[in-house]
């Protein structure tokens, strides 16, 4: 065999030999390409975390975006609240950066995020909060048919939430809620000090509804300079007082006052207080 023969033979084995390495480096860089995408899950307040598990009991999340905070600030720092804890971690994501919570626990684990912007010489400017929820992908399953599994036994339905001011806060599904009972007796009143030339009625209200009273007084009195019967109608803030004041002058005068107060909303039919009392002015 010539030398230039012997050349070519030598090129063709060198071609073949890079053509498989090509063609095997070609198909490990397809099988990167296919690997799953990142579980990224965007949030409410702008933010995005990924989470994955490194072990059964170790779990790293990396927290990503780049939201806006007072007007149109780009954070620089991102607060974690996970069990009742909040760290803060430095997060120049204007720059592409991204911030890494680790957790040791087996899945699921819930924690919260906010984006801040970081100040010197006052409170920082933070978004809002948003909680994330990491539960690991299902297992795949079996290629070879398994036994069917017994079924498993319905959840049991939640609580139903009872409104406000209701006997109980909760009662079990399928039952319904005791009424909610009349709120009474709740309007005290009494007469001040009575004064020279001015006399005051004070009314107290115990409940958290606001009060619309009607308020009569009628003068046991044969003195025809003395009305014989004084009727006002006034509010009482919830939870609150209210002060009614009369302006006349000491005529030895009894005074027998009768006060309704209901629900200033019409709600409630029934009486929130009802007060009979007296002076003598």
């Amino acid at each position: 065999m010539s030398t230039t023969e012997g050349n070519v033979m030598m090129r063709k084995r060198i071609t073949k030999a890079l053509g498989v390495a090509v063609a095997a480096a070609s198909v490990a860089l397809g099988l990167v390409m296919m690997s799953p995408a990142a579980n990224a899950e965007p949030l409410s307040n702008g933010l995005d975390v990924t989470c994955n598990t490194v072990t059964d009991t170790h779990i790293t999340c990396i927290i990503a975006g780049c939201p806006r905070v007072h007007g149109d600030y780009v954070v620089d720092a991102v607060h974690v609240m996970h069990n009742g804890y909040q760290s803060e971690y430095s997060f120049h994501c204007i720059n592409g950066a991204t911030a890494m919570y680790n957790w040791n626990a087996p899945p699921p684990i819930t924690f919260g995020v906010q984006g801040c912007r970081k100040k010197d010489l006052e409170g920082d400017w933070c978004g809002p909060w948003a909680d994330y929820t990491f539960n690991p992908p299902a297992a795949p399953k079996p290629e070879a048919p398994a036994a069917p599994a017994a079924p498993a036994a319905p959840a049991p339905k939640p609580d139903i939430q009872c409104p406000a001011g209701s006997p109980t806060p909760t009662v079990p599904a399928g039952q319904t809620c005791a009424p909610i009972p009349d709120v009474t007796n709740a309007i005290q009143a009494s007469f001040g000090e009575p004064g020279l030339t001015s006399l005051d009625f004070n009314v107290t209200n115990t409940s958290a509804i606001e009060a619309t009273c009607n308020y009569t007084a009628t003068a046991n009195s044969l003195n025809p300079l003395v009305p014989k019967k004084t009727t006002r109608q006034f509010n009482v803030p919830a939870n609150g007082n209210h002060t009614e004041t009369f302006s006349g002058a000491i005529t030895g005068t009894t005074y027998n006052a009768v006060l309704s107060c209901k629900d200033a909303s019409g709600k409630q039919k029934a009486e929130l207080g009802h007060v009979t009392t007296s002076v003598t002015w």
